[in-house]
């Protein structure tokens, strides 16, 4: 599963704070002031909404290897230091710009961005923003964003999955294998054999609705994939492992998707 940074690190006067003071004010955020070496928690001053942005308080964000790799140097994307890294966040509104109108002060919303997440507020642009529904806590929300978003992306824009055809999904127990997981068999109807590195892995990977499980660790990948489907391989792979994994996944799909 995706890790959470939870915003509530110390007690916070900062609560306090209302809308409409964003100049003079300050807020915590976690910085990378160096590639490849830990974040530092420093007070960074605040700055006022323009009339299409958000500002949200911001209570979860997820981690992705994404983060990871934007805070080693090693993002497609690589932001002037120092910089505050967090691409999806959960929060409350707490300010809109004139023109927002998508949501409201004290609405529950999730976000994306590509910086800026690990910190007590994020200001967004309101086309970056979604409320959560009500049965959605914010913690599960926060990690929403990404996964399910690289899911759709690979399932339908990539791969454009049809019921009925089979999935192969690497590293499946992670939040994007899960989300692939769902949406493949929920959604798009189609059938899923989820491919991870340990036993316990593959059960909680047919318990979230996978038909079949590969464990990767104690044998070839093609072999138990072709036991499984046959010579005419699966329809879509979805990679996210790399390396031999890689190679073996490409080896048994008809169309893949690497991710």
């Amino acid at each position: 599963m995706a890790a959470l940074v939870c915003t509530r690190w110390l007690p916070r006067s900062w609560l306090c704070r209302r809308p409409g003071q964003g100049c003079g004010r300050h807020y915590r955020a976690a910085l990378c002031t160096t590639l490849k070496q830990p974040l530092a928690i420093e007070e960074v001053a605040s700055r006022a909404v323009q009339p299409h942005e958000v500002r949200v308080d911001v209570h979860f964000c997820g981690i992705n290897f994404a983060d990871i790799l934007v805070c080693r140097g090693q993002y497609q994307e690589r932001p002037h230091l120092p910089f505050t890294p967090g691409m999806e966040f959960s929060g409350t509104v707490l300010e809109t710009g004139a023109d927002v109108n998508t949501v409201k002060e004290g609405d529950c919303v999730i976000g994306v961005s590509i910086l800026h997440g690990m910190a007590e507020e994020c200001i967004t642009d309101q086309k970056n923003l979604w409320q959560v529904p009500e049965k959605v806590s914010l913690r599960e929300a926060a990690t929403l964003p990404i996964s399910y978003g690289t899911a759709i992306l690979a399932l339908e824009h990539r791969a454009h999955t049809q019921p009925g055809e089979t999935v192969l999904v690497t590293a499946a127990a992670g939040a994007t294998g899960l989300a692939v997981i769902d949406v493949a068999t929920n959604v798009l109807q189609a059938k899923v054999i989820a491919a991870t590195g340990s036993d316990e892995k593959c059960k909680l990977a047919m318990q979230r609705g996978a038909q079949f499980s590969v464990n990767y660790s104690q044998g070839s990948l093609k072999e138990a994939v072709k036991e499984l489907v046959g010579r005419s391989g699966v329809n879509v792979a979805i990679d996210m492992v790399g390396g031999d994994i890689f190679l073996e996944a490409l080896r048994r799909s008809m169309m893949p998707s690497f991710m």
